[in-house]
């Protein structure tokens, strides 16, 4: 089969095609990416937010290999957040439940 381009198309061997053998395999790896991690640490402090931190203008989007995420709603709420990480981070270490090192990661998201 030739392309428009001239060059020859040939099927890739199935070691070759990506990082899933089988369809199954990449279903499978879909729906565990969709799953968030349960922590009991996390949803009190998704709850307690906002009698937390009233004044922030972000709140916790997900926990994830033990690291918090905040949201954002864009860049310049991102820049006068992200120099009062450290003490929302000492806070955070000091409720009950928390994990020995709190880590605190920031994205921004629109909704």
């Amino acid at each position: 089969m030739a392309f428009e381009d001239g060059t020859y198309w040939r099927p890739l061997d199935p070691d070759k095609r990506g990082r899933y053998k089988t369809t199954s395999a990449a279903l499978e790896a879909a729906f565990k990416d969709l799953l968030t991690e349960k922590n009991e640490f996390f949803d009190s402090l998704a709850d307690n937010w906002k009698r937390m931190f009233p004044d922030l203008p972000a709140r916790p989007g997900r926990y994830e290999d033990g690291k918090i995420f905040i949201y954002v709603k864009n860049a310049p709420t991102s820049f006068a957040v992200r120099p009062k990480l450290r003490g929302i981070a000492a806070r955070l270490a000091k409720l009950p439940g928390a994990p020995k090192k709190v880590e605190l990661r920031m994205e921004i998201h629109s909704t």
